[in-house]
């Protein structure tokens, strides 16, 4: 199989997270998209991050629709700091070497991506996906600074693993929607219609998630 996993926190999940599955799902012939809510990301503040269950639950309902969307809890059930490579480690585990592992990431990602635990090691047990959510360099990926090690100046993958993240980016129409907007839209008393699956609104709504408190 060719599994494809979409991490994020989805605070809340949204319709450009689900766009972006199926894209990439389509584009690439995956087998099935796994969407994996993170714990306590080492990458993001959490001051705003509602409790992982409810996150879960709204990933669950968004996606009960579609067949070959998965969503798992091993993130949120792992204490500490959820690092990608623990968590492609035991993918590795439950499929086996037999099975491809594709990790999408947008392409905000990839200027962070050299702070990764154990970038090296990640890069040769799955392969990425990139979308392009936000402008790529007129210089292209093969030659973007933020695929260095910073001040060293050492690359973090081999010009093969460059080139083959270049072929298989998945181009999508930009989407303008974001989990920040829509947490201060609903702050502010404002309609999220649209945003979000009305499964999710109905969900936020019978919980009060999000509410701005007095």
């Amino acid at each position: 199989m060719d599994i494809g996993i979409l991490g994020g926190s989805f605070n809340p999940i949204h319709i450009g997270h689900l766009i972006v599955a199926e894209e990439v799902f389509r584009h690439r012939g995956l087998s099935k998209v796994i969407f994996m809510p993170t714990g306590i990301s080492p990458h993001k503040e959490s001051s705003d991050l509602i409790d992982s269950f409810h996150r879960y639950q709204m990933v669950k309902s968004a996606i009960s629709d579609n067949d070959h969307f998965e969503v798992s809890d091993l993130e949120i059930k792992r204490s500490g700091k959820s690092y990608t490579i623990d968590t492609i480690r035991v993918l590795r585990e439950i499929y086996g070497e037999e099975h491809n592992l594709y990790l999408i990431m947008g392409t905000d990602m990839i200027n962070e991506i050299s702070t990764w635990k154990d970038i090296n090691t990640l890069s040769g047990v799955c392969r990425f996906i990139v979308v392009n959510r936000s402008p790529i360099s007129a210089n292209g990926i093969s030659k973007s600074p933020s695929l260095e090690c910073g001040l060293r100046g050492i690359k973090v993958f081999s010009d093969e693993k460059i080139a083959e993240i270049g072929r298989l980016k998945v181009t999508i129409p930009t989407i303008g929607i974001s989990s920040t907007e829509i947490r201060d839209r609903l702050r502010s008393g404002r309609s999220i219609r649209y945003l979000v699956p009305q499964c999710v609104e109905d969900y936020i709504k019978a919980h009060n998630l999000y509410i701005k408190l007095p």
